[in-house]
């Protein structure tokens, strides 16, 4: 979940080989596309409907959203990211979940010659099942990172990324 110049620095800081998701600009960080701009390879942390969760950010995707405005929500996130070749889901089980919504994305990242990759914030993704159906390939986190906020938490499963990039040449 990166969006400010801190969190830049703190990851650059750990002097590991990272690709950084960038959450897209919002009131409280600005700067995320401009910050992203530096890095020489990014992702896009792109917020999707979640089953309950209160603090939706601008961009959220949710289920009922028309073919139409998801195009334009990828399209502007696009025009903010020039280089995005990635998007995965920051929060999103709702929306991950319900199959009619993501065939919409999918189809609307497409077009734009941009990948999916799948957070798994949900058992029941429905993403594995169209990219099926889209012919892609299906990519998910290995590693969920801060799925508690605690530093040894953290820790460890930075770790364990580590353990499966040494052994499979790449984590997610």
């Amino acid at each position: 979940d990166v969006s400010v110049r801190s969190q830049v620095e703190a990851i650059k800081g750990l002097n590991l080989p990272l690709t950084m998701s960038f959450l897209p600009p919002s009131k409280a960080r600005p700067n995320s596309a401009k910050l992203a701009a530096k890095e020489p390879f990014y992702m896009v942390h792109l917020p999707m409907e979640a089953m309950s969760f209160t603090k939706e950010e601008p961009f959220t995707l949710r289920v009922d959203d028309s073919q139409a405005k998801i195009n334009s929500i990828v399209n502007n996130v696009k025009k903010l990211f020039p280089r995005v070749r990635y998007i995965n889901n920051h929060t999103g089980s709702k929306f991950t979940s319900n199959e009619r919504a993501v065939n919409k994305l999918i189809y609307s990242l497409n077009k734009q010659n941009i990948s999916f990759i799948d957070s798994r914030t949900i058992a029941a993704t429905k993403v594995p099942k169209v990219m099926k159906n889209f012919g892609l390939k299906y990519m998910s986190r290995d590693v969920f990172l801060d799925h508690h906020l605690d530093k040894p938490y953290v820790k460890k499963q930075i770790k364990q990324a580590i353990k499966l990039a040494k052994k499979y040449g790449t984590a997610i």
